[in-house]
Formats: structure tokens, C-alpha cells, sequence
């Protein structure tokens, strides 16, 4: 095994994204049954399906320590990375909803969500070779960085839902922070600034594979939006 400086630090940094998006995952659960919390608990789980978007990258690295090799290609890599987008995108649509929508318009937006992962799940998995951008097998001297082919159907529906990620979570919760105090405010802060630096740090990841060093810098980012999440979720709030 003969793993570059840049593949040790992309493996690691990806394994602690992994970890911590676990951790807190469930940490979130535990509290939400504590304080009968729905969207403590749905955030919990955004944070988690965030996180798992780096399995791809994570099941590469331990494969290359494990065994010398990468996995057997990157369709793999792709599903193990992708797949999460779907669970990701309803539960992000639950909180933001929770925060910034009406019962009603609430459960239109995660309907509406829910649909399309759907589609993106079929579309991704039923044309993985057009889907996944073709990477040579790296040999187990670097990691695999498969991304999503710009022009395919996968790639218009991921801006569509970063457009929904933006336009509700982002702009609504600055909205919302301008005509609340406290705590209140600060939830507002936070979760708009864990989703705003989660959509350059996807959009790298998703579509480019180089630099290199650019998508490491996004990885190590994705660490303070997570903290930014948790943040947001462990303000105490009375309404």
C-alpha cells in the first residue's frame, strides 16, 4: 500500500465527517424521544445523511488499509456516495419546513421532496455508467473521487434541490432571523449558515473530482457546517 499524503488526508478527514455525523445522528434521537422533539429528531437524521454522503470515500480508504486496493470501481464509490441524497434532501425539507413554512405548506415542500429523490434514486441506479463520471482504478495510491456527470438528469435534479436547500433553509432562516431575539434568532443564524456552506462544499464534491486540494479544503469545511447544525439544533427555544 503506497497511499499519497493527499489520499491519507482525504481518507481521514472523510472518516471523521462519517464519525461525526453518526454521533451526532444519534445523539439528536436520543434527545428528540427526551423532549418529544420532531424536528430534533429529523435534524438529527439531516445531519446524519449529510455525513454519510463521505461513505464512498470512507469504504475506499478502509478497503485501500484493509486489503492495498481501491474498490472494484467507481460505480461503487457512486452509489455508496449518492444514494444518501435522497433521505438528505426530505429530511432537510422537514426542518426547514418546520422553521420557516406552515403545517400545511410544510408537508407539500417534503411531499414534493420526496418525490424527487425518488426520481433521482431511479434515475441514478438505474444508469450508474451515465450517471458517475469514469475514474481509472487509482491503484490504491489514491482514493477514488467519482462525481456526478454535468448534463445528466442526476445533476439537474441536484441543483434543483440545492435551489430548494437555499431558497427555504438559507434565505428563509435570515428572513426569520431579522424578526426574532434570543435564542430564537441564533437557531436561525446557525442553521442558515450550516446550509449555506453544506451547498459550495456539495457542489464540489458532487461535480469536480480536481483539484485535488480544492476538495479536500471542501471536506475539511463540511466539518464547521456540521458544527453549525448542532449548534442550531441544541439553542434552547420557547415559543
Amino acid at each position: 500500500m503506497h497511499l499519497s499524503i493527499i489520499g491519507w488526508l482525504n481518507g481521514l478527514i472523510s472518516l471523521l465527517i462519517v464519525c461525526c455525523a453518526s454521533v451526532f445522528g444519534i445523539l439528536m434521537a436520543f434527545e428528540s424521544k427526551e423532549k418529544e422533539s420532531k424536528m430534533l429528531l429529523f435534524g438529527g437524521l439531516m445531519g446524519f445523511f449529510a455525513g454519510m454522503l463521505w461513505l464512498g470515500p470512507v469504504a475506499d480508504f478502509i478497503s485501500v488499509i484493509i486489503t492495498g486496493q481501491n474498490l472494484p470501481n467507481e460505480l461503487v464509490y457512486g452509489v455508496l456516495t449518492f444514494i444518501w441524497i435522497f433521505p438528505l434532501i426530505v429530511c432537510s425539507m422537514y426542518v426547514g419546513g418546520e422553521l420557516m413554512l406552515s403545517e400545511k405548506k410544510k408537508y407539500l415542500v417534503v411531499i414534493f421532496s420526496f418525490l424527487l429523490g425518488l426520481i433521482f434514486d431511479i434515475i441514478l441506479l438505474s444508469d450508474l455508467d451515465g450517471a458517475i463520471q469514469a475514474c481509472p482504478n487509482p491503484g490504491g495510491t489514491e482514493l477514488y473521487d467519482a462525481s456526478i456527470v454535468i448534463g445528466h438528469p442526476t445533476f439537474y435534479l441536484i441543483i434543483i434541490m440545492l435551489v430548494m436547500l437555499f431558497s427555504l433553509v438559507v434565505l428563509g432562516g435570515i428572513h426569520q432571523s431579522l424578526k426574532t431575539t434570543g435564542g430564537l434568532r441564533r437557531r436561525f443564524i446557525y442553521i442558515s449558515l450550516a446550509i449555506f456552506l453544506f451547498i459550495p462544499i456539495a457542489i464540489v464534491d458532487a461535480f469536480y473530482s480536481e483539484p485535488a486540494e480544492l476538495v479536500l479544503a471542501m471536506r475539511l469545511l463540511m466539518l464547521l457546517a456540521a458544527w453549525c447544525l448542532y449548534l442550531s439544533l441544541k439553542i434552547e427555544v420557547k415559543f
